[in-house]
């Protein structure tokens, strides 16, 4: 779509959008379940649930402010998941499958990786893991590192921001993705928004969908047969702010997001 089909206020906000991102997706196959020093033995409320490897919230701001200035996180923060406890398909009998979304990583890594230091870094959060259940370093038979180049260049998400845009207070609510736009419409008659870079998101919900077929089954008459589609804004023309900014910034304005 041609910008100059598009109101000035509109194409501000859309050229401001940011979707930096320090997420490092890792998937893991294991030989076994870990056994956690906390809690022996299988307990489907602990090792079917959310697993979050931080020991506070210093910890996680510590985490954060390491990759802001421009260093992988040393002690990195993860939401873990292993759905091969509900779901036998997912894995050989006796196998599992674990999912960890974790922080952070510079962001700059979109554009420029350092895959050295990505590996170092997962290497650590396995020791993380290590440290809450030992013996866990030696059940893991495969490995994946999803870092933020590969979620660009590969899955499409710029910045390799999961969330399309960043979760700051300038970017939800009403100002998702637009002021005035939060309620799924475009500047263009017929035209929907839906994902996860409007308002319901960021996350897999499902409400963007659902608000915007519902706001669009009234343009159907004079226009029916028009094919209306769904856009994610992004960030074109716009050099974005420097990845270290000059101030701290802090991690509960930027909570790791589930």
């Amino acid at each position: 779509m041609e910008p100059s089909a598009l109101p000035e206020p509109f194409l501000a906000d859309i050229r401001r959008w940011q979707s930096r991102s320090g997420t490092v997706k890792i998937n893991l196959a294991l030989d076994r379940l870990p056994v956690f020093a906390s809690h022996p033995g299988f307990d489907p409320q602990v090792h079917g649930g959310t697993i979050v490897l931080a020991e506070s919230l210093d910890d996680i701001e510590n985490a954060f402010q390491e990759a802001v200035n421009g260093r992988p996180s040393a002690k990195p923060f993860a939401d873990i998941c292993i759905p091969s406890v509900f779901n036998d398909s997912l894995a050989p009998a006796g196998h599992h499958v674990m999912s960890l979304f974790t922080q952070w990583v510079p962001c700059g890594y979109a554009d420029a990786p350092d895959e050295a230091e990505l590996a170092a870094y997962a290497d650590r959060v396995t020791g993380r893991k290590e440290a809450v259940a030992p013996g866990f370093t030696g059940s893991v038979r495969h490995r994946q590192v999803i870092g933020p180049h590969q979620m660009q260049e590969e899955y499409g998400l710029v910045g390799g921001n999961i969330f399309h845009g960043e979760l700051s207070l300038g970017q939800m609510y009403h100002a998702r993705p637009a002021a005035g736009y939060a309620d799924l419409r475009t500047p263009i008659r017929g035209l929907y928004q839906a994902g996860s870079a409007t308002h319901g998101g960021g996350g897999v919900t499902g409400i963007p969908g659902a608000k915007s077929s519902g706001r669009s089954a009234p343009t159907a008459g004079p226009r029916a047969g028009v094919p209306r589609r769904a856009i994610m804004p992004d960030r074109a023309g716009d050099p974005g702010p420097p990845c270290s900014p000059p101030r701290r910034e802090s991690a509960s304005a930027r909570r790791p997001p589930r």
